[in-house]
């Protein structure tokens, strides 16, 4: 009787012959190879090719700063998309050389300007939530604070009140942004190379988190623009009594450049 209860005389592998192997058997064989094993006896596939059209461009997006600059529609603003690198740049009027800048970027054939979405589409958006709400208290304040000028800051204020409505109304948003940009790659003939972070599994609601954490490993890269984008952040979250004083802060730092001017 064999010493080893688990020995198995007509196994295929002989354990002990493994050291005798050369270099080149022991890349393929099943004892000795750091290859993974494919336990369901499966092909391994390898990633589907992407299907780039005629006259399309391939690109890297950066997702979270390509979906920034759609939703702002400041007209002191101007975003563009790098074509070779998948990167955005933003373009600030008033700021250093920003006139020249512009005139460069737009004679370069290598970006692709990104227009915003409009106001008027995204009042459509509070709309549609609005109306597909059911009656409630809060519905009745939504609509009186959408009537007039002032009606994003007023809606931002009231949904505040209800946070579970207000994670609702970010995840329609969400959905709402992803379709606008794959309209938008496709009006510009852009192919993605990489997958947006709700085709990764993140759900609609939390890819406002997903966004963020993105922005929060890409810092160091990114350091002025992200900057930029989390007051953009900070400032919808401010009340509106509170707003003059913030807005009169940050003029103040405006214009002393001299002792908060940061090098992006």
């Amino acid at each position: 009787m064999s010493d080893n209860p688990y020995a198995n005389s007509n196994s295929d592998v002989d354990v002990n012959s493994v050291t005798e192997l050369s270099t080149a058997e022991k890349e393929t064989h099943p004892v000795t190879s750091d290859d993974s094993l494919n336990w369901d006896g499966a092909p391994m596939s390898e990633p589907a090719p992407i299907d780039v059209p005629p006259g399309s461009t391939l690109v890297a997006i950066d997702w979270a700063e390509l979906e920034g600059a759609l939703e702002n529609n400041s007209p002191e603003l101007h975003s563009f998309l790098n074509k070779s690198s998948g990167d955005v740049i933003r373009i600030f009027n008033g700021t250093d050389n920003a006139e020249r800048r512009l005139q460069e970027v737009e004679a370069d054939p290598s970006y692709v300007y990104i227009e915003p979405i409009s106001s008027r589409e995204q009042y459509r958006w509070m709309e549609e939530y609005i109306e597909e709400m059911e009656d409630c208290p809060l519905k009745d304040k939504l609509n009186i604070a959408v009537d007039g000028k002032g009606a994003f800051r007023r809606f931002k204020d009231v949904l505040v009140q209800d946070p579970d409505k207000r994670e609702v109304w970010f995840a329609k948003r969400s959905e709402k942004l992803q379709a606008h940009i794959a309209e938008w790659l496709k009006a510009k003939n852009i192919v993605a190379s990489n997958s947006a972070p709700w085709q990764e599994g993140a759900s609609t609601r939390k890819f406002e988190t997903v966004r963020r954490n993105r922005y929060s490993a890409s810092q160091s890269r990114n350091f002025g623009t992200n900057l930029r984008r989390k007051s953009h952040e900070l400032v919808d979250l401010i009340p509106s009594k509170a707003l003059p004083i913030a807005a009169a802060f940050l003029e103040f730092i405006a214009n002393d450049k001299g002792h908060y001017h940061i090098d992006e």
